[in-house]
């Protein structure tokens, strides 16, 4: 069945906008034709997006869904702190239900504000919430030492989820391999799942530097930085993306860039949390992959990767004293083509021919939107999520119809957990 996008603006890659139709082969969910003189034949479907914007579905390359159950929850509080006082104590009391219900209603909140793809990591069973949303994803068990037999959970749930996904469910929700960090595993588990993703062959997810107590204290048990450690325990070999980097220094990122680590810059949450500021210039200068994430909705509070594009392009030009540095279209490239890299994937981040017909449309008809002179700049300093009025992911229009019975187990699940009467 074909589908044709008509009368719309088009980012494009090549740093191009353009105006015109996008066709979208909706039985292989990619994109068949982009049209800038627009497309002369008739598609089974048609819709006019006349004042619209077109753009490729933003990639969330760090988040935990599930944690809309605690959305801005300990405010205020510095990350150990934050996590111990706040955080810990109800996350131990969550079931799988609870969770499923918090992913569910983060699912929703991203595909309402144009992100089709996430890179999730939490605890407990709660893939199958992506499945049914239909939001990309990569998702994860968590890796940490503390747990029993949690190194052998990690190794089989990632096989026995990606071969089912495979074989039967033919979608694309798969796990990645992860630790949640350097400081909560050891060096035998890391060289386990090392080992193992031999086989697995998954790009990592983790926790880095977030803080410079972390970062600190792994120098002082290893004598080396938490990206060098790892590097050295074999855990990066088939790369990954490392969420934060706040503390990195050069020589990491020099490994990072060598061993295809991605960096993944989450703005809000670490300066909510007094983290401080990822160096992504200069990552970027030393060759590094850098993308976007929101992290959870506890340290952001909220999924709107418009907010964290508009907050990485102003905090880095203030600190450089430089308007020039990252410019609306480099910014644009880490919420999207740059997250498709990060998560080792070529088919999805760009509006081209072949690639999967992922796609964000925004109503150019907002007060806040007009005139649009500079479309990247617009995208970048001007858009919300809020101004996103269709998203498409595999050329599937997505339908939130389910959206009052997930709100009603959220708010169940908040009201098991002791966070509302």
């Amino acid at each position: 069945m074909i589908q044709v996008l008509r009368n719309c603006r088009m980012l494009l890659p090549g740093r191009k906008v353009c105006s015109g139709d996008i066709v979208v082969d909706t039985v292989s969910g990619t994109i068949k034709e982009v049209a800038s003189g627009g497309f002369g034949g008739r598609g089974e479907s048609e819709i006019d997006l006349s004042g619209h914007l077109v753009m490729p579905g933003l990639i969330n390359c760090h988040c935990h869904a599930p944690m809309t159950l605690v959305r801005g929850l300990g405010g205020g509080l510095p990350l150990q702190r934050w996590l111990e006082e706040a955080i810990f104590p109800v996350e131990a009391r969550m079931s799988d239900e609870d969770v499923r219900a918090g992913a569910a209603w983060g699912a929703m909140e991203m595909l309402s504000g144009g992100t089709t793809c996430v890179a999730d990591m939490y605890d407990h069973d709660y893939g199958q919430v992506f499945v049914d949303t239909g939001l990309r994803a990569r998702f994860c068990v968590p890796g940490l030492s503390i747990v029993p037999g949690r190194l052998e959970q990690c190794i089989t749930a990632t096989r026995d989820w990606n071969r089912w996904m495979h074989d039967d469910v033919k979608g694309d929700v798969y796990m990645d391999v992860c630790i949640h960090s350097e400081y909560l595993t050891d060096e035998n588990f890391c060289r386990g799942l090392a080992e193992a993703n031999k086989e697995l062959k998954r790009r990592l997810h983790f926790h880095c530097s977030e803080t410079r107590r972390e970062h600190e204290e792994c120098i002082a048990r290893h004598g080396k930085t938490p990206i060098a450690y790892l590097a050295d325990t074999g855990i990066l070999d088939n790369g990954g993306y490392a969420a934060h980097c706040v503390w990195c220094t050069d020589d990491d990122f020099r490994i990072m860039a060598e061993r295809d680590v991605a960096l993944v810059h989450n703005p809000t949450s670490n300066m909510k949390l007094g983290s401080g500021f990822a160096r992504i210039v200069r990552a970027r200068e030393l060759g590094v992959n850098v993308a976007l994430g929101t992290d959870g909705t506890a340290s952001n509070d909220n999924l709107d990767m418009f907010e964290e594009m508009h907050l990485a392009s102003l905090i880095h030009k203030g600190l450089a004293n430089d308007p020039t540095v990252l410019s609306p279209w480099d910014v644009v490239e880490m919420a999207t083509v740059n997250g498709a890299k990060a998560l080792g994937r070529d088919d999805i981040g760009e509006i081209a021919v072949g690639k999967k017909a992922d796609l964000c449309v925004v109503d150019l008809d907002r007060l806040h939107l007009a005139p649009a002179l500079d479309i990247a700049n617009l995208v970048v300093h001007s858009m919300h999520s809020s101004d996103v009025v269709m998203t498409f992911v595999g050329g599937r229009r997505i339908d939130l119809k389910n959206k009052a019975e997930a709100k009603a187990k959220l708010l169940a699940a908040v009201k098991r957990l002791g966070l509302i009467k």
